[in-house]
């Protein structure tokens, strides 16, 4: 969840409390993203970041405090809908399409697509050298290159590649929004809807029957489009991936969290020597130009996960599975989880 200018993560606080009283949404976990936004500053040691520095403060926030998650879901508001495209961009401008794949849906609420009119000429003379308020204003030109790159290589994407992901945006404006009006909200996106609320309301649902909530819920039940990733016998042109990889992958991977259930009950899988050694052995096992890493994480179980999200995305990611298998059976070739963990994932190749 990214929020707005001048804003804190707070603002998420009656959604998240709404999802987390609701049964039928169990399954989610809620993470804010919080940044420095206020509109000036007195403090000649202290600067307001610019939408870049954010973008980049999500990327490592997204990397770190939602490493354990396979699914994401970008919920923002106002500013954030900006933050978020400019982090989307940015990955797939650097050739990071691929670790986008776990992004199922990015949901924007009153997101100043085209800028935002209300008091411009005061806030020039008094928010003057405020980045975050230059990109807020109309027809700025860095917003405008960001939004066109998303709806290129995200929106409007076929293919899973180092440079694009396909992504659905569900796009909503405000029924009485007077700062952020539907035009702007709306922009270019194809999916795009107005809910009830002015400005702050459309994200602040004060029941579950509020059609910001049912909207919501509704896209967090709707299962994901299938969307493919990398499988190297499946693979037209470097980069590129086609619906049947999908199909083989789908086949290939179980369920993460299914593989981490199972490995983490084999014997000394609590401890960091021995799951860096499986890191290794996989390593080894993997040709030279292909070789595997995962970065360390302290708890077993979001280690498990790394390593197995890596296997995921890897550039030949049948064989990384493979190692990974073969790696726990040379190990504890005994186990009756290492059978149970054989069973799940079957023969790869």
């Amino acid at each position: 969840m990214v929020h707005g200018f001048n804003s804190s993560s707070e603002m998420w606080d009656p959604l998240r409390r709404l999802i987390a009283l609701d049964p039928a949404l169990a399954f989610v976990d809620t993470l804010p993203f919080g940044y420095a936004t206020r509109l000036w500053t007195m403090d000649a040691r202290r600067r307001i970041p610019s939408f870049g520095t954010i973008a980049d403060s999500l990327k490592e926030f997204l990397d770190t405090e939602a490493c354990r998650f396979s699914r994401l879901v970008l919920i923002s508001h106002s500013q954030g809908g900006l933050v978020t495209q400019r982090y989307l961009a940015r990955m797939t401008a650097e050739g990071r399409g691929l670790h986008l794949a776990r992004i199922e849906r990015v949901v924007m609420l009153a997101c100043p697509n085209n800028g935002s009119q209300i008091a411009l000429s005061l806030r020039r003379h008094l928010l003057r050298g405020n980045p975050q308020e230059r990109e807020l204003r109309p027809l700025d030109e860095p917003v405008a290159d960001t939004q066109r790159a998303v709806l290129r290589d995200i929106v409007h994407a076929r293919e899973l590649t180092t440079r694009s992901c396909p992504i659905p945006f569900s796009v909503y404006a405000g029924e009485t929004d007077n700062i952020v009006p539907p035009a702007s909200a709306r922009s270019a996106f194809p999916d795009a809807a107005v809910l009830p609320g002015d400005h702050s309301g459309i994200a602040r649902p004060d029941g579950f029957e509020h059609r910001t909530y049912t909207t919501l819920k509704r896209l967090l039940l709707t299962p994901p489009a299938p969307v493919a990733r990398p499988g190297s016998a499946s693979m037209t042109e470097p980069g590129t991936v086609t619906a049947a990889a999908a199909m083989t992958e789908s086949r290939v991977f179980p369920d993460t969290f299914a593989v981490v259930e199972i490995a983490e009950q084999i014997p000394d899988m609590d401890d960091a020597g021995f799951r860096r050694m499986i890191v290794r052995l996989m390593n080894r096992a993997l040709s030279p130009d292909s070789g595997f890493s995962a970065a360390y994480r302290d708890h077993p179980r979001d280690h498990l996960v790394e390593i197995v999200e890596r296997c995921r995305s890897h550039r030949d990611a049948s064989a990384a599975l493979t190692a990974f298998l073969d790696t726990i059976i040379a190990l504890r070739p005994d186990d009756a989880a290492t059978a149970e963990l054989r069973t799940l994932i079957g023969n790869p190749r």
